[in-house]
């Protein structure tokens, strides 16, 4: 006889408010850390760096394709498409609003921080593209958004190879789209840095979510 084991609504809750608050805090005290002249000093030499040795075919390149992976109108429908993939292949609603709230999370946790650490834009006149401050949400974005992929796609993957071969493609795009972000002058380097460990905590949180629910979603042999 099988039983399925359910977990309670209230553990997926507390795992969501304790990530919240845990996200915010290390952030928030991330943000204001490197905002200290011992960071921001070898920060601003690395920008300058980059922007005094700017390709233009290469900022075009960045431009058009690689900085806007972390765009919403890029995100969007991707997670949209793979969630929905991911969705039926499981037979359950789990991976649609799990990447939904990947979304949310980033976008009212970081109006938040940006209050709360108030950091600063880099020149416009230097930036190829809107400048943004800290953390950077593309870099989030991507962080959040294909690392829950990565997740939901290797979960039930049994062999080690597989996994690595995705969570490396995933680590290669995280570090690609947010050195753009630095190349194109959009962010300082500390904040493509807050936005990488903004979003790792964000998708923290959102995979113990899953293996909580998968986990009482696993039917158990009954002796």
């Amino acid at each position: 006889m099988l039983k399925t084991r359910i977990s309670k609504p209230g553990d997926s809750l507390r795992i969501v408010a304790t990530g919240g608050a845990a996200t915010l805090l290390v952030s928030w005290g991330l943000g204001k850390l490197v905002q200290c002249d011992a960071v921001t000093r070898p920060s601003r030499r690395l920008y300058e760096y980059c922007r005094d040795h700017r390709s233009a075919t290469v900022s075009r390149r960045l431009d058009q394709v690689v900085t806007t992976i972390g765009d919403y109108c890029v995100i969007g429908p991707f997670s949209a498409l793979v969630g929905g993939m991911l969705a039926y292949e499981r037979r359950r609603w789990t991976p649609l609003p799990l990447l939904a709230s990947g979304v949310v999370s980033e976008v009212y946790l970081q109006k938040a921080l940006k209050r709360l650490v108030n950091g600063t834009l880099p020149p416009i006149e230097s930036s190829i593209g809107s400048p943004g401050d800290f953390p950077s949400g593309g870099a989030a974005r991507t962080v959040i958004t294909f690392g829950l992929l990565a997740h939901m796609l290797t979960q039930h993957w049994g062999s080690p190879a597989e996994r690595r071969v995705i969570w490396s493609i995933v680590t290669v795009l995280v570090i690609t789209q947010g050195g753009s972000r630095l190349y194109l002058g959009r962010h300082w380097p500390e904040d493509v840095l807050g936005g990488w460990v903004f979003g790792w905590l964000v998708l923290r949180t959102l995979t113990r979510v899953d293996e909580l629910i998968s986990a009482g979603a696993e039917p158990r042999g009954d002796r």
